[in-house]
């Protein structure tokens, strides 16, 4: 058995096992940002357009939709809105510091580093670590040294090469193992999803092109970061890229090997250590829609309801900046009907980015995710389970008829699994995406999955509505309510609702 299907399995929820927490030490909670002690950090605070300035509390000195420079306001914007504070709850010990991108527990395991090619004005080539805290870069290694030792981690990725800026997001895995144990891989990874949803929708707001690759060597990448690899791994590769064609050649997504799962000692570190890949380019992988294929053959004659979205600007690509800022998971619904052009717009936002004003917004290896939506109360639509199949734009009706104390029950009872409208389940079979790209599919199953959620999340804000990533549920329970095989992994839930005010 494969490391990746042997760690699944391992840290699936049941009522049997939920109850087993030894409990959380408080005092040794982890800092969720990492402290530069930078003499020379570079300022971005100043350049942000926002009234007032959160950070120097001065007014707006710059609209959003202004078009810029390629330079620091660029930066300072595109890093802010991926994953800057956007507020402070205070708190004893310590204040609790909500970012741009969700993160479950509010621990933030994610860090993000920036390296700068060369055509940036007032930012020299180099490496920087960024201070959400501060809205700084600290410098790290500069000179040109940085940009050549990426591309040598990237293989020689042509639009990585071509890139003015690359932001890199790494993982730093006691953050959230402190609290969610070996489980914790998978909500690092879906955290890490939720701030590259946010980079890349902030990028083409801001006029340039993204290319998101997860094809890298991780020991040269780590050492390029200087991260320790019993404590931080990095996941992903944003390049930002002036407008114009893509560059070739590029990769999303390579295979890794598929381990053999230890007999002891923990799961995660085996993981993340038998999904990396080597020095040696591993031969590309041509993308692959079989997996959709074969379920849309086997649902093509289930009943279903077409989708209609309108091509052109939606709520959110005419206000991403601010649906960013605005952002919160929602803590509690209220039971209500939803016509079905609201949960259509918010489908076309995820699933057809590009179709509604949002632009290209890329993925790792998407085809290998499946998508069902339990339906609660949606008019034009009987309540049931369907399966969505993105390119038709149908939603075919699987199972007549929804228990919403059942889906309360599968999301370890939490209210809003039983409140929501609709719930968004992402589903893999992973024995055969293991069989495509290595246990690294672990990675891009999980990665692809967070980007996803977090265009729901706030498609839904932009919709005037609610939503909440579930990342905790009783895996098999959902597997018998949507009746879906054993070997479809859930990866992610993502419930949609009426935000209760009171």
């Amino acid at each position: 058995m494969s490391t990746a299907i042997a760690y699944h399995n391992a840290t699936k929820y049941s009522p049997e096992s939920i109850n087993q927490h030894p409990g959380m030490d408080w005092s040794a909670q982890p800092i969720a940002y990492r402290e530069y002690h930078s003499a020379d950090p570079i300022e971005l605070a100043e350049l942000l357009p926002i009234d007032p300035n959160p950070f120097t509390g001065k007014p707006l000195t710059a609209a959003v939709g202004e078009e810029i420079p390629l330079g620091l306001r660029t930066v300072s914007r595109w890093l802010y809105f991926s994953y800057g504070i956007t507020a402070v709850i205070p708190q004893q010990p310590k204040p609790l510091y909500l970012r741009a991108a969700p993160s479950a527990g509010g621990l933030y395991p994610a860090e993000i580093y920036l390296v700068v090619r060369g055509g940036v004005a007032d930012l020299d080539p180099g490496l920087y670590g960024y201070s959400p805290l501060r809205h700084q870069l600290a410098p790290l290694w500069i000179g040109n040294d940085a940009a050549i030792a990426l591309d040598l981690a990237c293989y020689g990725n042509a639009a990585v090469q071509a890139a003015p800026f690359i932001l890199i997001a790494s993982g730093v895995f006691q953050r959230s193992a402190w609290r969610y144990g070996e489980r914790a891989y998978r909500r690092v990874l879906l955290d890490t999803g939720h701030l590259l949803g946010n980079a890349m929708l902030a990028a083409t707001a801001l006029g340039l092109r993204t290319h998101l690759t997860s094809a890298f060597c991780d020991e040269r990448l780590n050492a390029l970061l200087r991260a320790d690899e019993t404590e931080e791994g990095a996941l992903a590769v944003v390049a930002m890229n002036l407008p114009g064609p893509n560059e070739r050649p590029t990769w999303s997504a390579l295979p890794s090997g598929s381990g053999v799962a230890p007999t002891t000692g923990q799961l995660l570190p085996a993981l993340h250590a038998a999904s990396g890949l080597g020095r040696k380019r591993p031969r590309l992988v041509q993308r692959g829609e079989e997996q959709a294929d074969d379920i849309e053959g086997r649902y093509a004659a289930a009943a279903g309801h077409e989708l209609a979205y309108a091509e052109g600007a939606c709520p959110l690509s005419e206000n991403v900046f601010a649906s960013i800022m605005q952002r919160r998971s929602t803590r509690a619904y209220r039971r209500g009907s939803v016509d079905v052009s609201r949960l259509a717009r918010i489908l076309g936002c995820t699933y057809e980015p590009e179709i509604v004003g949002l632009g290209v917004q890329p993925a790792l290896d998407r085809s290998q995710l499946l998508t069902f939506v339990a339906v609660a109360d949606v008019a034009g639509l009987d309540p049931g389970v369907y399966y969505f199949a993105p390119h038709a734009r149908r939603l075919r009706l699987l199972r007549a008829g929804l228990s919403r104390s059942a889906m309360q029950y599968l999301c370890l009872g939490q209210e809003l699994g039983g409140d929501a409208f609709a719930t968004i389940f992402h589903t893999a079979d992973l024995p055969r995406a293991v069989a495509r790209l290595g246990d690294r599919a672990y990675r891009s199953l999980h990665l692809d999955a967070g980007i996803l959620g977090q265009r729901l999340n706030l498609a839904a804000l932009a919709d005037d509505l609610g939503a909440s990533g579930i990342g905790g549920f009783f895996d098999d329970h959902v597997n018998a309510l949507i009746g879906i095989p054993e070997e479809q992994a859930v990866i992610y839930i993502t419930t949609l609702g009426i935000p209760r005010t009171e």
